[in-house]
């Protein structure tokens, strides 16, 4: 039942974001997510798309540093740095908000391995926020593309997207990138380097699908948070609905000694009432002597 009052807490926590998200002013611009795991590069890649090559504006380092959702405007969007998933509650719970606000999801990951049962949960979290649209909302992105050796990307890419296609039955955009290479080829003004980081050619797609999609954005936005109105309000129902045949259902073996305890109590006040009135009718005849 514990469990059940939390379920029940977080639908109302999610009720009061929903009811934020539709008061407040956002920008007209697309917002772009970067949503994955701790350490797969999202915030790193973020720098490079934004020109922060030299002066990082989303904070990199060895451990976890993300722990905040942070946003930077654009000229033609708005980038959205998510804390890593899979670690702490709390981040993850910051990612989640994250990804209710996004347009348009970076799902980053990093080699050299395939997708784990963790980020399989993550794709199917992907389609329940965003539905039948989210094929054209997400871009599969391959970080670290520097740390590739004897082309294992290849393979491992090739796997990948066999996962991606029998969770979601579709096959996204995707992108190999390394932000390392992108920032080498800047400082050493080398244009062949920057674009075999797979950066520009990122960040022209994201450009090409802001545009495609700015006529839209509004009526797309009001059409989700209807949607996960609708969605957020069945959930509670279900839910208060379970809590009460629960209740139901453990007061039941009980009812029958509660019903027999009230009968007891009922006949004992009545029995009680009957002396009383005996006993006053007695004493008013005494007091009459």
């Amino acid at each position: 039942m514990d469990q059940a009052v939390l379920y029940i807490d977080a639908l109302e926590a999610e009720c009061k974001r929903l009811q934020l998200q539709h008061t407040e002013t956002a920008s007209l611009k697309p917002r772009i997510a970067a949503w994955g795991l701790v350490k797969a590069g999202k915030s790193s890649l973020l720098n490079m798309l934004s020109g922060h090559v030299h002066q990082e504006y989303f904070a990199t380092g060895a451990v976890r540093t993300t722990r905040e959702n942070e946003h930077l405007e654009l000229e033609h969007y708005v980038l959205v740095d998510t804390p890593g998933l899979g670690i702490d509650q709390s981040d993850s719970a910051q990612a989640m908000e994250g990804l209710d606000i996004a347009d348009v999801v970076l799902f980053v990951h990093a080699p050299p391995g395939e997708l784990d049962e963790e980020q399989v949960n993550l794709l199917l979290k992907l389609r329940d926020v965003h539905g039948d649209a989210l094929e054209k909302r997400l871009v599969l992105v391959f970080s670290l593309l520097d740390l590739d050796q004897n082309d294992a990307m290849a393979q491992v890419r090739e796997r990948i997207e066999g996962q991606v296609l029998r969770c979601l039955g579709f096959q996204p955009t995707c992108f190999e990138v390394s932000s390392r290479r992108y920032q080498r080829g800047v400082e050493l003004g080398r244009e062949g380097m920057q674009a075999k980081s797979g950066i520009p050619r990122l960040a022209l797609h994201l450009d090409q699908m802001s545009n495609e999609m700015a006529a839209s954005l509004a009526a797309t936005r009001q059409q989700r948070l209807v949607q996960r109105r609708e969605d957020l309000s069945t959930a509670l129902d279900q839910a208060i609905e379970r809590e009460q045949v629960l209740a139901q259902t453990l007061c039941a073996p009980y009812a029958h000694t509660a019903g027999a305890f009230i009968e007891l109590m009922s006949s004992v006040q009545s029995s009680f009432s009957a002396k009383t009135a005996e006993i006053r009718t007695a004493r008013e005849k005494l007091n009459r002597l």
